[in-house]
């Protein structure tokens, strides 16, 4: 046991300078979140597309900014659902620091768009079109500092220590899960494990995707870290990313005008997460 937490931990310990050039990029990049996430509210026709580019960018803050936004009625719900759809948060920086390939970042970045525009624009046609009326929506202005509320965003600290604060958490948080997933796979074995978490079987993404919604960027580190183990198949890991939105969730369900529409926007956003998994375990 001593010598499995032991390799836990220098693996890690091996991904703290990435991790630190990783956010340094991504801090600078939030210190002007406020022009980027206004971009999002371009003409409606297009926000899917806008919408999942920028959820694309590696960090919590944007699905937090952009349900805020939707919440003061600037932004469309298919919109919205694209932006949950392509986020990723912690993910990219933590194959960039544990030495995933460029080919799988770039496919996981590159699939996650093309589910977000085409979920995005099917919901859009079909189901939110005629329900979203923003002149109906508070008109208040945007107050970004709320936008930012509830995640570890960096525009109030300086670059290096934002980006020092975000490698420390990010590392604790790898710590702990490693040594509990060590943990656990020693004591139960990685093919219990694998079964409890349905391995093999085409029905995968639809418990990733369950564990996606767990409100917190951490869940998305938790699921690339068992993706690497092989616990969880590369559909099971897009469903789960795909899923999750950070802490959009909580603001969205705390601050959406209409909480029927703020769950269907949820509902909608799990229900393609589970799809695009099942067909990329399918297709891949």
């Amino acid at each position: 046991m001593l010598e499995v937490w032991l390799e836990c931990l220098t693996d890690v310990v091996k991904t703290i300078p990435i991790l630190f050039i990783v956010y340094l990029v991504i801090c600078w990049m939030e210190t002007r979140m406020d022009a980027v996430t206004r971009v999002v509210t371009s003409t409606e026709p297009v926000g899917p597309i806008i919408g999942a580019l920028v959820g694309a960018i590696p960090q919590c803050g944007f699905s937090v900014g952009c349900s805020a936004l939707y919440c003061r009625g600037f932004l469309a719900p298919a919109t919205l659902i694209a932006v949950y759809l392509s986020t990723s948060d912690e993910a990219i920086p933590v194959l960039l620091a544990g030495g995933g390939s460029w080919q799988m970042i770039a496919f996981l970045i590159i699939i996650k768009i093309i589910i977000a525009v085409v979920a995005g624009y099917l919901f859009y046609f079909l189901w939110f079109r005629e329900k979203w009326n923003p002149d109906e929506w508070p008109d208040d202005e945007m107050d970004m500092e709320e936008v930012n509320a509830g995640c570890s965003c960096c525009n109030s600290q300086s670059l290096i220590g934002a980006a020092i604060s975000r490698t420390v958490n990010t590392t604790v948080f790898l710590v702990f899960t490693m040594l509990i997933l060590n943990t656990v796979i020693y004591f139960i074995s990685e093919d219990t494990l694998a079964s409890i978490l349905l391995s093999g079987s085409i029905f995968q993404p639809v418990l990733c995707a369950l564990i996606g919604l767990i409100p917190g960027c951490a869940v998305s580190v938790l699921l690339i870290e068992l993706l690497t183990a092989g616990t969880i198949s590369l559909g099971g890991a897009i469903a789960g990313l795909s899923a999750g939105a950070g802490f959009g969730f909580i603001l969205l369900l705390r601050e959406a005008p209409n909480r029927k529409v703020a769950w269907q926007i949820i509902g909608c956003t799990y229900v393609a997460a589970v799809i695009a998994g099942i067909l990329v375990d399918l297709i891949v």
